[in-house]
């Protein structure tokens, strides 16, 4: 595509007044309005709001520079989609050289790597620098250090293919940002910013850790609740002088002398007065609801952890810019920081370690923001659809494991720009003149919802409950930066000045820590004074009821989201309890179970539920109980499934399950993501079928269906033909009933002991073992072990499946079945199936394998029964003796027999040429074993499409 006029136009005014443009009289302010912006609405952006939409909507926000200390406090131009940010502009007049320019490239990496922005821009428009800015941001680069694109001027009209191809607002929505972005992802030196801000703020965990242990006589536990309490607040003041809400430097100041920790400790007080936030709270008030904090005044911390501590918050020594750090960012680094706790060692020192919990769940698995705005649209969007904002006053929204409140806070998030939209709507004026006005009018006439009207929504609508303390602080953190967010030291104080209060709220009555799965009957029939303190902490009582008395009242919450814990570990009275008190949940199964039937108590009739969840409740016989019961007395509105894992590190597969309580069941919409931005409906499911079926599958579709019941019209069960049966453990038990192996070469020692069980062996030779592993399609591998096999094997099968002729199948699903058939006497291992024909008819099991291995045999098996598992997708005996089997065909006989004789010369072959000349005669013997299969089953092409997902 040609540049347009307007591209050509600033190009050539620029070239004809270059002199004067570059002589330093020409100011930024200038370039931006007369070159920059023209140049941006060139590429498709909104630069001038002229589409009208609201402050969190708006394509291009311009900061005003905000100078503190002589630097810039925000970038110029924040381009977004949606209201999320996709990259900076930092302008600069054309007096600045650009290309040789470090400070200017320092400011606007700093600016995108604390935002965790992949790509950002430097430009005086006489120049354009594109810069990678996932590679961690030092004051000592070049002005080249991670710059991808350079161009000039009079580049432009040549290049403006490449350059609208990356930063036009058309290419951001169609996703070429994004994949010029990964493609050009620096290999080394990359360290994102939530990566390394976890590493400053564990090097702060441990340097404080280890001076209070020293210095003070303190539990494990309040040494964790010191530590934490002082890392929030200083996170949280540094945070607040980069928004311009707190005098610049205070923090700095501080490091400056001696008794550092008791001028933080003035600082503190300070911020309890202003604030009225639980963060800081030292003094008993009236109609509080959490006791004062009496632990940390009186500790004795030296000067050096706490310098330093802060002077690594400040530019040169810190690369972070506090102002732009997204809230979701934090919160991920809190949730892996969270993963560990600090012991004390028997000579009281202090370590850090990671929690058990944490330790056998592989990790801390966050939860992506897209997640979260895809489940928080579909629940609180639901409940705000069409009300208005009296009625969204009574809306309670809760997560019951709510872990460093990500989920709360993009459930504020939605409340707040709901809210916004709507005033701006509907006569902001009479908003902004109200007794307690919703709305202010800021810099440029742009409204927003005041500090007050910020207070209100989260008081009224957001609730939480954690079991971890140190998360319940976490969430309180992020919540309170998300109120003020906007805000300045200026507009702060007028509105405090205004309403007689301070400027935060107390989340006390509304973020609470406790067991949202166990309540105080647990101590039923217990002697409190017989109880281990440690046990009682751990166990960490919870009454709904008591904690949240008016929401109850009025029927429970009217939303429920969140992702649980899935992993299930705990102790025999945690588990009699659990078992007693959870109907719908079998004994000891996962903890997602448990939380999702504790949401549908805590849920109203006709409330929004929806959990990110483990999969395995869509088809497990053992979650059976709660499937059958969301199936018949719920309304599931959609059940969402990913190609994809969306917790990279956890090998587990995902479903995002979204229900209207107490509602009538209607047909399920199946919703697909292909990828984090992408998702569509794919199909329709009916509970009644599901329930017929006993399990759910988010694949069925009235064509699949058509196809299984076209495969088993006419069929009998494979278990009709033949005698199935599974490999067997390589253990047996010896006259002393101990389980011993017995797989290997044989030696002499195992002779011996074959000899001391003569009168027990059915066989008195080892037999040549065969593992899944050693299964290939058409052929095997002989590895040289052996099994010795005989009755005293745990699970001894006849005789007949190791000595007579066998088709062996593994027993996991890949896209096509792995099995062969052999003829001498083996020990099949347990991973995988033996076939063995009654009549010793070795035609009719070469038929049953080349059906067995053709494109339907994976397909009916794992499209019947639901197997979509990637990390283990096995299928049952059961299932596989389930199979719908046609009468022999001879046709398919002779070709099974022609492609194993293939699958045997293939190794044997000692050219290339001669490898690949096989290799293709057994893909055309395939392909025609597979044609006549289907030729068999009488499918239709539309069918045999279907079954080859096509």
């Amino acid at each position: 595509m040609p540049a347009p006029q307007i591209i050509l136009d600033l190009i050539e005014r620029f070239e004809r007044n270059e002199n004067a443009y570059k002589s330093g009289v020409y100011n930024e302010t200038q370039v931006r309005r007369e070159f920059i912006d023209p140049f941006f609405e060139a590429l498709g952006w909104d630069i001038n709001n002229i589409s009208g939409n609201a402050e969190a909507y708006k394509d291009v926000i311009h900061e005003d520079a905000v100078k503190v200390s002589g630097v810039t406090k925000a970038p110029d131009y924040s381009f977004r989609i949606g209201g999320q940010r996709k990259f900076f502009v930092e302008a600069k007049k054309p007096s600045v050289n650009v290309k040789d320019a470090p400070a200017a490239a320092f400011q606007v990496r700093r600016y995108a790597w604390s935002a965790k922005l992949p790509l950002s821009i430097v430009t005086d428009f006489e120049e354009l620098a594109v810069y990678d800015c996932r590679m961690k941001p030092d004051q000592t680069d070049k002005s080249d250090k991670a710059r991808t694109k350079y161009y000039t001027y009079r580049q432009y009209a040549e290049k403006w293919d490449e350059i609208a191809a990356i930063f036009s607002k058309d290419a951001i929505l169609k996703g070429s940002f994004d994949k010029y972005a990964e493609s050009n992802k620096a290999k080394r030196g990359t360290a994102e910013v939530d990566s390394a801000f976890l590493a400053e703020i564990e090097s702060w965990r441990e340097m404080l850790a280890r001076n209070i242990a020293l210095r003070n006589s303190v539990s494990v536990r309040e040494l964790n609740d010191s530590v934490q309490r002082i890392i929030d607040r200083i996170i949280f003041l540094r945070i607040a002088e980069d928004r311009g809400i707190e005098d610049y430097g205070a923090l700095r100041s501080i490091g400056n002398g001696n008794n550092t920790y008791g001028r933080l400790q003035e600082l503190f007080y300070k911020a309890d007065d202003r604030y009225n936030s639980g963060l800081f709270h030292f003094r008993p008030e009236k109609e509080e609801t959490e006791p004062p904090d009496r632990l940390t005044p009186d500790l004795v911390i030296d000067d050096k952890p706490l310098k330093d501590i802060l002077k690594t918050l400040y530019y040169p020594d810190s690369p972070y810019e506090f102002a732009v750090l997204p809230a979701d960012i934090l919160g991920q680094v809190y949730e892996q920081f969270l993963g560990k706790v600090i012991r004390m060692t028997s000579d009281h020192r202090a370590v850090v370690e990671d929690k058990p919990e944490v330790k056998k769940a592989g990790g801390v698995f966050y939860t992506p923001t897209y997640i979260v705005e895809y489940i928080v649209k579909n629940t609180v969007g639901k409940l705000l659809d069409d009300e208005t904002p009296k009625k969204a006053e009574s809306l309670r929204i809760l997560d019951p494991a709510c872990g460093s409140g990500s989920f709360l806070l993009g459930a504020y998030q939605y409340l707040l720009d709901w809210h916004l939209k709507y005033y701006t709507a509907n006569n902001p004026e009479k908003h902004a003149r109200e007794k307690r006005p919703a709305l202010y009018s800021g810099q440029g006439g742009a409204w927003h919802l005041t500090t007050a009207e910020r207070k209100r929504i989260l008081l009224n609508n957001i609730y939480g409950v954690d079991i971890d303390s140190q998360a319940v602080e976490v969430t309180k953190l992020s919540l309170l930066l998300k109120v003020l967010e906007d805000e300045t030291g200026e507009t702060l104080n007028s509105q405090r000045k205004l309403f007689h209060e301070r400027a935060l709220p107390n989340l006390g009555g509304n973020i609470k820590c406790g067991n949202s799965l166990i309540g105080p009957d647990f101590y039923d029939g217990k002697q409190m004074n017989l109880l281990d303190p440690e046990e009682a902490q751990r166990v960490n009582v919870f009454d709904w009821q008591a904690e949240y008395p008016d929401i109850f009242k009025a029927g429970g919450f009217d939303a429920v989201i969140g992702n649980p814990p899935y992993l299930y570990s705990a102790g025999k009275a945690y588990s009699e309890y659990m078992n007693k008190n959870y109907q719908l949940s079998e004994y000891q199964t996962d903890y997602y179970v448990y939380f999702i039937e504790k949401a549908l108590t805590l849920s109203r009739k006709n409330g929004q539920f929806a959990f990110i969840v483990s999969d395995s409740w869509l088809n497990s016989q053992s979650i059976s109980r709660l499937r059958n019961d969301l199936l018949t007395s719920h309304r599931i509105e959609s059940l969402a499934v990913f190609d994809y894992p969306v917790f990279e590190q956890a090998a587990m597969e995902n479903s995002i399950v979204n229900i209207l309580v107490s509602a009538s069941p209607s047909p399920i919409p199946i919703i697909r993501f292909t990828d984090s931005r992408h998702y569509a409906v794919v199909n329709r499911l009916d509970p009644k079928s599901a329930l017929a079926k006993g399990l759910i599958d988010p694949k069925s579709s009235a064509e699949t269906d058509n196809v299984i019941a076209k495969l088993e019209k006419g069929s009998k069960t494979l278990n009709t033909f033949v005698c199935l049966n599974r490999g067997i453990h390589a253990y047996r038990t010896d006259g002393y009933g101990q389980s011993k192996f017995q797989s290997g070469p044989q030696t002499e020692k195992d002779k011996e002991l074959q000899s001391y069980h003569a009168d027990k062996l059915l066989d008195q030779t080892y037999l040549p073992e065969i593992k899944g592993r050693d299964v290939f399609r058409y052929s095997f591998v002989p590895t040289g072990r052996f099994l010795s096999y005989g009755n005293w094997l745990a699970e001894p099968r006849k005789p007949e499946f190791f000595f007579q002729p066998k088709i062996t199948i593994r027993k996991i699903l890949g896209e096509r079945l792995c099995g062969t058939f052999i003829e001498e006497p083996t020990a099949i291992d347990q991973s995988l199936y033996i076939i063995i024909s009654d009549n010793r008819d070795t035609k009719f099991l070469l038929h049953v394998l080349g059906i067995m291995l053709s494109s339907i045999g994976a397909w009916y098996l794992r499209t019947k029964f639901s197997i979509y598992d990637k990390l283990y997708p096995w299928y049952t005996k059961k299932q596989l003796a389930a199979f719908p089997m046609k009468d022999e065909d001879e046709l398919i006989v002779q070709l099974v027999e022609q492609i194993m004789t293939l699958h045997k010369q293939l190794p044997e072959a000692r050219t290339g040429q001669e490898q690949t000349l096989i290799q293709r005669q057994i893909d055309a013997t395939d392909r025609q074993i597979d044609k006549l299969v289907y030729e068999l089953y009488e499918l239709t092409p539309e069918e045999i499409a279907i079954v080859e997902g096509r």
